[in-house]
């Protein structure tokens, strides 16, 4: 199999009971149970990721659930 190409996304993390994504342009933002964007992240959102930024990248892997590159 050869690659063809890469799909790239944002990478999806479950920290404390919040979903986010993780952008290199427009930074974290929480995720509803559906996978939709929230309408507004609060003082209560960014209070914990404070504290997901203050992980190593080895122990932020561990909250990974999703995004990415894959090959196609």
């Amino acid at each position: 199999m050869t690659v063809q190409g890469w799909f790239c996304s944002n990478r999806v993390y479950e920290f404390k009971g919040w979903v986010f994504e993780l952008s290199a342009c427009s930074g974290p933002w929480p995720l509803k149970k559906n996978g939709d964007l929230r309408k507004r992240a609060g003082r209560v959102f960014y209070k914990v990721y404070d504290d997901f930024v203050k992980l190593s990248q080895c122990e932020k892997k561990k909250f990974r659930i999703g995004g990415g590159c894959q090959q196609i």
